[in-house]
């Protein structure tokens, strides 16, 4: 077992001395990374921007949906068409049908009994 993790070690040795070899070495000095990053980006195709810029976009539209989803859940309040019971219906239009006659200053009870002449 011993020998075999030995002959591993070799072989990754070699094939580490052979990258070696075959890469030119950094250049170092101050301007190495603003040229590193700019042999990256040119080794890009346009396809490859385009797929970074329609990602974007994707996650950009799946924020401004979620976004106008809660907007329209809690701006919202619940019409008591749906919640409210049948009683509690008859009991609003009631009042909106006699809110009306209250604002014009009349009571909305019934007008006391007059005496008869």
């Amino acid at each position: 077992m011993n020998g075999d993790n030995r002959h591993l070690e070799q072989e990754l040795d070699r094939l580490l001395a052979a990258y070696r070899d075959a890469c030119e070495a950094p250049e170092p000095g101050a301007d190495f990374m603003p040229r590193l990053w700019a042999r990256i980006e040119s080794a890009q195709s346009w396809t490859e921007r385009l797929w970074k810029w329609a990602n974007g976009l994707a996650v950009a539209a799946a924020a401004a949906s979620v976004l106008l989803v809660v907007y329209q859940v809690s701006s919202r309040p619940q019409p008591d068409f749906y919640t409210a019971t049948y009683v509690e219906s008859l009991m609003a239009q009631t009042e909106a049908e006699l809110a009306p006659v209250e604002l014009a200053g009349m009571a909305a009870e019934a007008p006391p009994e007059q005496p008869l002449p």
